[in-house]
């Protein structure tokens, strides 16, 4: 009898339908072992919500690019987002093993590329491109109102108020010499969306403000402004300020 090749058997099925997987597969895998101590536990934990937070975030993203949700909710998810990631890398050991976000990326497989780039740009994209939120105002008129308002020269005053005091607020910061990531950070996010309350129209030095957060949102938390900076950024807002006066005039 002549020798005949067999063909290894399936023992898991052929199909999705009748697939079987092997016992191990089904077991958990212990994330700690007995000799990790409770703070490595903390620390791996932390880290796994940072992982869930790009996740997520990715998520919103490409929602919104889908238009499956409104303006209006992304911003809020997004902020929410991003100050839930801000938090946890203020802490050092998380810091530690979050270096560079496309290290991260790498080490566990993430594909999330829309996460990444809003984590580094720290901003929602409808802050970043003053595009309107689809919600009412505060004052009971649409954004879409408002625009046609600010078309005619018509501004909000508490906005335009808000907006102003945000100028004085990070200049003056910047002179008390707050130069680091958690110090200006926020103040520079907060003005841009106060500005984008007022008006979503584009004016001198507006893209100046947007790269200075990106940029002060990319630094490290041990990082901080040197003097140079310090004086190029004061310049800066003078002249976005001057231009968002003349815009309102």
């Amino acid at each position: 009898m002549e020798n005949e090749s067999i063909a290894p058997v399936n023992h898991y099925g052929t199909d999705n339908s009748t697939r079987e997987f092997p016992p191990q597969l089904y077991e958990e895998v212990p994330l700690f072992d007995n000799n990790t101590t409770s703070q490595e536990k903390e620390t791996l934990e932390n880290v796994a919500d940072v992982y869930s937070i790009i996740i997520a975030l990715d998520h919103i993203e490409k929602a919104y690019l889908r238009d499956s949700i409104s303006s209006n909710h992304y911003t809020q998810s997004v902020n929410k987002l991003l100050a839930q990631y801000r938090t946890y890398m203020n802490m050092e050991d998380v810091a530690k093993h979050v270096v560079d976000l496309h290290d991260f990326k790498e080490k566990y497989n993430i594909t999330a590329s829309n996460a990444i780039t809003r984590l580094e740009r720290g901003i929602p994209v409808t802050v970043e491109h003053a595009i309107d939120d689809d919600s009412t105002t505060d004052e009971g008129t649409t954004a879409g109102d408002q625009n046609n308002n600010s078309s005619r020269g018509k501004y909000n005053a508490k906005n335009v108020a808000e907006a102003t005091g945000n100028f004085i607020t990070v200049m003056d910061a910047l002179k008390l010499n707050y130069r680091a990531k958690d110090q200006l950070h926020p103040l520079m996010a907060e003005l841009l969306l106060s500005i984008n309350r007022v008006t979503n129209q584009d004016f001198d030095n507006r893209s100046k403000l947007i790269e200075w957060i990106v940029k002060i949102n990319k630094m490290k938390a041990d990082e901080a402004l040197d003097e140079h900076e310090t004086r190029e950024l004061l310049f800066e807002l003078d002249q976005a300020y001057k231009s968002f006066y003349t815009l309102l005039e």
